[in-house]
């Protein structure tokens, strides 16, 4: 067996093809849903990568979009809490969509530190091919799959997330994503 301080005497190589020897960690891999949830956002990433680059909108940049399309004029904190990401990345893609005329950024009215985000002129212009690369991606991902069954995977991906955060201790966000709309 394989501890951990032996573990820091093998080279990350060695440790990786014994642990894959093992008929716990094939087992395990076979089962691993974090596995199944990175390899489907990547093939997304590469998907989406293509079709935004069209729009002249980069990595990265896509994630904001579709938040502000949602919900307009968040500050760039409220940005990255949705996205889970670091406020330093959201600050660079924000003042790179700057750049690009796809947001706007202007203070607060009520707090004179905080800068709310706003879609630009270019950025409303595109919203529908925008919003249609994204529902043909989602029609392409959940062809063939009952939509009884797909309100289960969604279900079960929902509490994924929900137990995630409370293991990270982050707060529950009120999620636009799975808003209703009426």
């Amino acid at each position: 067996m394989i501890s951990v301080d032996n573990a820091t005497e093998l080279n990350y190589i060695q440790l990786h093809y014994q642990l894959k020897e093992r008929p716990m960690f094939k087992s395990f891999a076979a089962e691993a849903v974090g596995r199944r949830i990175n390899l489907l956002f990547r093939l997304s990433m590469m998907h989406l990568r293509g079709e935004m680059k069209k729009m002249g909108v980069g990595p990265g940049d896509y994630a904001i979009l579709p938040i502000l399309y949602l919900q307009d004029g968040l500050s760039q904190d409220e940005l990255s809490k949705q996205m889970r990401v670091d406020k330093s990345n959201t600050a660079r893609a924000v003042v790179k969509l700057e750049k690009m005329g796809m947001v706007e950024r202007r203070p607060d009215p009520d707090e004179y530190r905080v800068k709310r985000v706003y879609l630009g002129k270019k950025a409303r212009e595109m919203e529908t091919d925008f919003f249609n690369v994204l529902k043909e991606w989602h029609h392409t991902l959940v062809k063939d799959i009952d939509p009884q069954e797909l309100d289960v995977i969604k279900r079960g991906l929902d509490r994924m997330m929900k137990n995630a955060e409370i293991s990270l201790g982050l707060e529950e966000l009120d999620n636009i994503f799975n808003r209703k709309i009426i």
